[in-house]
């Protein structure tokens, strides 16, 4: 599936997502209010990990390919935080909310060091 593909999906979901919120808190309240926002969330993590990799592939090894490289992989980090917090909503594992907070803290921490790189190299 491409890119643009993607963010055609997201931008429909989130035309479509007020009204699915309205019919879903009416029903069965906050829990599948959670539940869409982090897969929609988890959606556009993927799409930013996706692009953060067209980038590092067009790099080849440059001097800004490591700073890219960097943020794909803070991005891989927060996908898997968001499949955490998904798998604990959906009481598939019982984790601890301290776990999912410990893996975006990493996924951001990763993500502030790809910047850092990235603008280590431009200035």
């Amino acid at each position: 599936m491409s890119i643009s593909r993607l963010l055609i999906f997201a931008l429909i979901a989130l035309i479509i997502m007020p009204c699915t919120l309205a019919a879903q808190s009416a029903e069965s309240g906050s829990a599948g209010v959670g539940l869409l926002f982090n897969g929609l969330i988890l959606l556009v993590v993927l799409v930013c990990f996706f692009m953060a990799m067209k980038v590092f592939s067009l790099l080849r090894g440059g001097e800004l390919a490591s700073g890219w490289q960097m943020l794909a992989i803070a991005f891989i980090v927060l996908c898997l935080g968001q499949l955490i917090e998904l798998a604990s909503t959906l009481e598939i594992v019982g984790l601890n909310q301290a776990v999912v907070v410990t893996v975006r803290l990493a996924g951001v921490f990763l993500l502030l060091l790809g910047i850092v790189r990235i603008k280590k190299v431009l200035s």
